[in-house]
């Protein structure tokens, strides 16, 4: 009888104890492949660069006039005399922040003035985005006429005739808003010329000298996607006009 007993004792634990070990498997969690979640990079802000207006902006070391001037130190080497680091429309900016009413600004193009032109200038010379440009006047198609497209997935790009007789740097940038809202209000460059004689060219890279020349002279403005309110005034007479011989300048002389 006790022999029977510890069979019949020892059979209920067998069958008593697996049962118990697969529940508390059920009740266990597995954390191995949890993973925690992971903090988002923040998304940097947006860089702004805009355009200068105007010519001869001296940079300052500081917010306000009398704060003292940026030397520009390979120009004063050069002519044994004392030159400061200036903007113009010529160069775009990018503004790092604002006191008042003065914006520390970073050249960005020519990138080769990135490096020694940094400072403040005066918010007032700061070229303005185009949503706050108000109302832009209707396109008379007469006066122009686009040569060329040249378009792709992530840019459109428009080459255009400009047909008026008489026009100033002012009078191309409100053309270049206004063709902007009418054809290209998202991404595009616009490249606006006063001869389609550079048509055959617009596609040819490196340009020749003699053909380079032809090519600044009538190329007029250029407004890129990503700084439409940057007024680039005759953009290839640059330093290469200069060194090709080119001698209508439209805009200061680059020397």
């Amino acid at each position: 009888m006790f022999n029977l007993a510890r069979i019949l004792l020892l059979l209920f634990c067998l069958s008593f104890f697996p049962a118990c070990s697969t529940d508390s498997k059920k009740d266990h969690v597995d954390n191995t492949n949890i993973t925690s979640p992971v903090a988002s990079e923040p998304v940097p802000p947006a860089r702004k660069i805009v355009g200068i207006e105007g010519e001869g902006i001296i940079i300052h070391v500081g917010p306000s006039e009398s704060s003292p001037k940026l030397v520009n130190q390979k120009a004063t080497e050069a002519m044994h005399k004392t030159h400061y680091c200036e903007v113009d429309y010529s160069v775009k900016v990018e503004v790092l922040e604002t006191k008042g009413k003065w914006s520390r600004i970073n050249v960005v193009e020519p990138d080769w003035l990135a490096a020694t032109h940094f400072g403040w200038i005066p918010s007032k010379y700061i070229l303005g985005g185009l949503q706050d440009a108000g109302p832009v006047a209707k396109l008379n198609p007469e006066e122009f006429e686009i040569i060329k497209t040249k378009h792709n997935s992530a840019v459109e790009n428009y080459y255009v005739l400009l047909k008026r007789k008489k026009f100033d740097e002012k009078s191309v940038h409100e053309f270049v808003k206004s063709f902007r809202q009418q054809f290209c209000p998202t991404n595009c460059n616009v490249n606006v010329y006063d001869s389609n004689m550079v048509l055959p060219l617009l596609d040819v890279y490196p340009l020749p000298q003699k053909d380079y020349i032809k090519v600044a002279d009538h190329y007029i403005s250029m407004s890129t996607f990503d700084a439409p309110e940057v007024r680039d005034w005759y953009p290839y007479q640059d330093f290469q006009y200069g060194q090709y011989g080119g001698r209508n300048w439209k805009k200061k002389p680059i020397k």
